[in-house]
């Protein structure tokens, strides 16, 4: 069985023919996704961060044979599908974050992980089955990796109050 390069272009959701616009759009939006805590300007912004962290690391010889450099409004075109074209460039930059992104966020998964299975330990060592809160500290609290602190906890820095 033969298969068209048109049939093999169609995207699987939407039934539509998977342009390299659709494609850039795509690997934006999967490696950085919109939801609680990231609307779509800071997701521009963060892409545009690893676009340009990423365009420093690159040689000098590679960045004289592009035609431009990372723009966010080029990032923003990109992210709602407005531009006219994409340069295999920027694929591979967007591949190159997104890859990038997904080694950060599994790091950040794995170390969740491991202070969540820290407090399940604690709670099963403990006879009555509650956790101790000041084990749970020692390896980092409830929430993100090296918050050790919140804002209610006396060792916390209180300097800066509400709204200032």
């Amino acid at each position: 069985m033969e298969l068209s390069a048109k049939s093999l272009a169609k995207s699987a959701k939407a039934g539509r023919i998977m342009t390299d616009v659709r494609m850039a759009a795509s690997i934006m939006q999967d490696a950085f996704p919109v939801g609680p805590g990231r609307n779509v300007g800071t997701a521009i912004y963060e892409i545009f961060e690893a676009l340009k962290a990423h365009e420093r690391s690159l040689p000098r010889e590679v960045l004289r044979e592009r035609n431009r450099q990372w723009t966010e409004r080029r990032v923003r075109a990109l992210w709602k599908k407005e531009a006219r074209r994409v340069d295999h460039y920027e694929i591979q930059d967007l591949t190159a974050i997104a890859v990038e992104e997904a080694r950060r966020e599994r790091q950040h998964l794995k170390a969740r992980q491991e202070r969540l299975d820290a407090i399940i330990a604690s709670a099963a060592a403990s006879e009555l089955g509650e956790v101790d809160f000041e084990e749970v500290q020692r390896f980092g609290g409830l929430d993100l990796p090296g918050a050790r602190f919140t804002d209610a906890d006396e060792r916390a820095d209180q300097s800066r109050g509400w709204g200032r």
